[in-house]
């Protein structure tokens, strides 16, 4: 597993090693923290850093001394900058890896702005959405109404809600100050619900999916055919190859889904699917496949996420509940290191002058969507 940050792949090497995959880490910077894990095998530390900046050659010459030393037969990312990484090299590389997109899929992907524009050109269904270069010019649109209310103002490169700020009305003008990022993504805001669906893809199919929601307190597993139909859309217009987050709303009354962003990596939250009974890893490493050729899902499977909670409560704690929080006590220095955030990854992440932007052009050419797409 090649890895530069510690949250998301701790949660990726934990899945892992559930799907019985024994688990060697080449990395570097925060990602120094697995190795508190019991679950990881050894921990090789990468002269390739998590910043983003790109060494072909480096880590292919690590990936083939550590595949020969200790006999690896798949190579797989856990964080975004290792699928990058991998998805520019995955070609090249000594052993077979688990599926992802080739480096302009990524790019494509990766970048809201980019990935955005292509939904609609698609007819994929996502926000009404616009890119600013300044944040002085986004609040003089805001302020003269040429640019109206309410709207989402987020990065077009971060995940996990970092950056995302919400503007419904005149009030919340002032949070525009904590804008410090550019280029300025402005989606249309859309009330609703947040939900989002996670798949395993290959060549524009899907191997395996689950609709989640989460909060603070809860996970649950849904159904959503709307969303779903959604996702395999874009899936299949962009011939998407790997792992994929798919963030939506969905809206007050109409009950219809606007996918917001897609992070096209594992994401934080794939343990969780675990602990209730769908394991991702099965499917992304090739150990598993559905027996019926449709992709494989669970749409049902909800617990509390707080163990102190289950604990003080236990004749209320479900088996699944029991079983997050066996999962977190198997491995207790990990746990420690994740709650207290010893490790810190805010500076690991594919910047945004890394990523190509694709023109309007570009866009509408990238892949030729089939009548069905578009009926």
């Amino acid at each position: 597993m090649i890895a530069f940050a510690f949250m998301l792949p701790y949660n990726t090497l934990r899945t892992a090693t559930a799907a019985g995959v024994r688990v060697h880490v080449l990395g570097s910077g925060p990602s120094r923290g697995l190795r508190t894990s019991r679950y990881c095998a050894s921990y090789q530390k990468s002269r390739v850093g998590g910043n983003g900046d790109e060494d072909h050659e480096a880590i292919l010459d690590e990936i083939a001394e550590i595949v020969r030393r200790r006999q690896i037969d798949v190579v797989f990312p856990s964080d975004d900058v290792s699928t990058r990484l991998l998805a520019a090299i995955r070609d090249r590389l000594p052993v077979r890896s688990s599926p992802m997109p080739d480096l302009a899929t990524f790019d494509l992907v990766n970048n809201k702005w980019n990935f955005t524009r292509f939904a609609l050109e698609h007819g994929v269904r996502v926000p009404e959405c616009w890119l600013y270069e300044r944040v002085d010019e986004l609040r003089r649109d805001l302020d003269s109404g040429a640019l109206e209310l309410p709207v989402t103002v987020k990065p077009i490169n971060q995940s996990g809600g970092r950056g995302v700020v919400h503007i419904r009305d005149k009030s919340e003008m002032g949070e525009l100050d904590s804008v410090d990022y550019l280029p300025i993504l402005i989606q249309r805001h859309i009330f609703g619900e947040m939900i989002s669906t996670s798949v395993i893809a290959n060549a524009g199919k899907i191997l395996a999916y689950a609709t989640q929601y989460r909060d603070e307190r809860w996970f649950q597993l849904r159904v959503n055919p709307d969303f779903l139909d959604n996702v395999e859309r874009f899936v299949a217009a962009s011939a998407l190859s790997g792992p994929a987050n798919f963030d939506a709303i969905s809206e007050e009354g109409s009950g219809l889904t606007y996918i917001v962003e897609c992070n096209p990596r594992f994401w934080y939250t794939m343990y969780m699917s675990m602990v209730v009974g769908f394991n991702f890893l099965d499917y992304a490493l090739g150990e598993r496949a559905a027996a019926s050729g449709a992709p494989a899902t669970l749409g049902h499977g909800e617990m509390r996420l707080s163990p102190r909670a289950i604990v003080a409560r236990p004749w209320r704690a479900t088996r699944h509940e029991w079983a997050l929080v066996a999962h977190h006590m198997r491995d207790p220095l990990a746990y420690i290191a994740k709650r207290k955030r010893f490790f810190d990854d805010t500076e690991v992440g594919v910047r945004p002058e890394q990523m190509r932007t694709y023109t309007a052009g570009e866009i509408a050419s990238i892949v030729a969507p089939s009548p069905a797409l578009v009926a």
